[in-house]
């Protein structure tokens, strides 16, 4: 019996040994090297080295935004909060190194305290920080991000996060003779760090601001999106460096927001061993430039041909590649004060500067849509561009309040046309019977052919699609070929719907950022060569031929135009843009007019032989019944003399 319970005795202490050897084996040679990391990390201070981030510059290398660098007045977010375990840390430090008594130490953290704020405050102060405010979102931020995990992971012990142990820049942007200042009062103050940073920077101000966009502290929703943890990432020094940490900057709105993967940079790590030895530097990787299609200088000539005083938008590509050349969209804003400005940018029903009209606002496209309309009557052999309508002036001669031409109760009727001369002289009837003939699912095809059905494809925020109806009424067919109705469509979508029939009748997106993608392939629209001829000539007619649409705006007293140019005019019926006067959060018939008229558009290409350029011009609210040739068409003749002017047209 006690032989037996020996040998027991001794199978149990031999597996015990075995299986702390295992468990040595485990710590020192499979998992050595992690714990000695580990153990040289608790040896080490690190400090986050900020990354610069790249800029954003046009097609002639202007820059329209930059990192420059500033300092920042960091906090402790333990002395924000008031954390005790973090006092009591500080209370023991001051006694080690003033040799002082508790009750001494206690009263000089105290007083050091007291002085970080007042640092603070006037370094505020000279900024013109709302530092309440901003420590405010500091303290909701960093509580949300806390939040979220504990949502993801349960409330475990684990559920603290970096940023409750980091600082935070409460006064940013300070500038060199600020920080030197605030530097100097360091020593008496406890838990405050002036830190290298940068701020962006826009050196054109209000000069493409709805392209290129701003930046501004990342959200929590954000940081839970883009975030990496554990599960991707075990190195939490790496995970630092590359997730979002609270107080870091993100696009916004504009390229600064689509181009975010590329703009933004990989901040680095100093590691110094505790006592001071052996700093090691991993340094911050910047971000890449972006290179964008557009011309400042083209750019700066559209807004001093947009007429004094009015809103609306002009679009300029370029017909070979699609390429955006201006863009402009008014009111604009500065981007240098957008967020302190802000409350009064928001506020603005009336003229809505943040709206970046030329992809994020849908018009009705008017009479610019009967190129389309052509189109689709041609490509899918409804028509041939030898098919005639005649226009009486009303195309249901006994009915004469609705469906007439426009010329009806000024000069009668066109008579007979083709498709060619019903563009010339934009015929209502002659389209309306396209119409008729094609019904609304047919037309929405060549719509969407064209792109309408979709965000344009810049990849901005603000893009929308355009609106294709898809009521099958017969009336709706109708209104859709003249442009009315419920159709809608961007100014960027009509411009670039000019510049699908200048190259030919192929579709192509339209581009903002030059990179070394390839070019996609083109869409064809279904035109033959000869249909393509004819609805060009007919835009040709509009601006060259006597009848034209826009003959008398070209030619005026005889001046001949230095290009030849093929456009569209097109006036639009817009309901009156309304404000909440009566303040019950919604625009009804009770709310105040602000503006009323109609929508003015001009769009074409140019040079009519050799298409260079695409454009449309949009100006709102035009007086009633005034000729959109007179509004929109001397703009259009403009734009065009400027992109000669830049080299554009050769």
């Amino acid at each position: 019996m006690y032989k037996r319970r020996l040998k027991i005795f001794m199978a149990i202490m031999a597996l015990a040994f075995a299986v702390i050897f295992a468990r040595l084996v485990q710590l020192q040679i499979i998992q050595g090297d992690e714990h000695r990391r580990q153990y040289e990390r608790l040896l080490q201070k690190t400090e986050l080295l900020p990354a610069v981030r790249g800029r954003i510059l046009d097609r002639a290398g202007s820059i329209l935004a930059m990192d420059l660098p500033c300092y920042d007045l960091c906090m402790d977010y333990r002395l924000i909060k008031g954390d005790l375990r973090w006092q009591r840390s500080q209370q023991r430090r001051i006694m080690r190194e003033g040799k002082l008594e508790a009750q001494a130490a206690l009263a000089l953290l105290h007083q050091r305290v007291a002085n970080a704020w007042q640092l603070a405050r006037t370094a505020a102060q000279w900024t013109g920080t709302d530092l309440d405010k901003r420590v405010s979102k500091l303290v909701f931020r960093v509580e949300a991000i806390r939040q979220a995990r504990i949502d993801r992971l349960g409330d475990v012990a684990g559920s603290e996060i970096r940023e409750e142990f980091d600082s935070h820049a409460v006064v940013p942007a300070l500038d060199e003779a600020m920080a030197v200042a605030l530097q100097a009062q360091l020593d008496d103050t406890v838990g405050v760090a002036i830190r290298p940073s940068n701020r962006r920077h826009y050196p054109f101000a209000a000069l493409a601001c709805h392209i290129v966009g701003v930046t501004g502290q990342v959200n929590p929703a954000e940081q839970e999106m883009l975030n990496i943890d554990e599960r991707h990432e075990d190195d939490p020094l790496e995970r630092a460096r590359r997730n979002y940490l609270g107080g870091d900057m993100i696009g916004k709105f504009g390229v600064e927001r689509a181009c975010e993967s590329r703009l933004r940079g990989q901040r680095g790590i100093r590691r110094l061993e505790r006592g001071g030895r052996d700093e090691q530097v991993d340094p911050a990787l910047p971000g890449r430039d972006v290179r964008l299609t557009l011309d400042t200088a083209l750019q700066k000539d559209l807004e001093a041909i947009f007429p004094a005083g009015s809103n609306g938008c002009i679009v300029v590509l370029s017909v070979p590649r699609g390429e955006v050349l201006g863009m402009l969209s008014l009111p604009t804003f500065d981007l240098n004060r957008y967020y302190a400005d802000y409350e009064l940018l928001a506020e603005d029903q009336k003229d809505l500067p943040t709206l970046h009209r030329a992809v994020g606002k849908r018009y009705p496209p008017g009479s610019t849509a009967k190129v389309v309309a052509a189109t689709a009557a041609l490509a899918s052999g409804t028509f041939t561009t030898g098919t005639t309508v005649h226009c009486s002036g009303y195309l249901f001669p006994n009915v004469r309040d609705r469906f007439r031409c426009w010329i009806a109760k000024q000069y009668g009727s066109h008579g007979d046309l083709t498709c060619e001369e019903a563009i010339k002289h934009s015929c209502n009837v002659f389209f309306y019977t396209v119409g008729n003939r094609m019904g609304t699912r047919r037309m929405g095809d060549y719509f969407r052919l064209f792109g309408f059905g979709d965000p344009p494809g810049l990849g901005l925020r603000s893009e929308v699609a355009g609106n294709i109806p898809t009521d099958p009424h017969a009336g709706t067919a109708r209104f859709m070929a003249i442009g009315q109705g419920a159709l809608e469509a961007t100014p960027l979508h009509v411009a670039n719907m000019m510049a699908s029939i200048a190259r030919g009748g192929a579709f192509l997106p339209p581009r903002l950022v030059l990179d070394d993608s390839p070019d996609p392939a083109p869409r064809s629209l279904g035109l033959s060569s000869q249909q393509v001829q004819a609805i060009q000539r007919g835009m040709y007619k509009v601006v060259n031929e006597r009848g034209g649409t826009a003959y008398k705006v070209f030619h005026a007293e005889g001046e001949e135009p230095e290009v030849e140019i093929c456009g569209k005019t097109g006036t639009a019926q817009t309901a009156p843009q309304r404000i909440d006067s009566n303040q019950n959060d919604r625009i009804d018939l009770e709310d105040d007019i602000v503006y009323q008229g109609d929508t003015a558009w001009f769009a074409g290409f140019a040079p009519y032989r050799n298409p260079q350029i695409a454009f449309a011009v949009v100006i709102e609210y035009v007086e009633k019944g005034g000729s959109v040739g007179r509004t929109a068409g001397p703009v259009a003749k403009k734009v065009v003399a400027a992109c000669k002017a830049r080299g554009y047209i050769k």
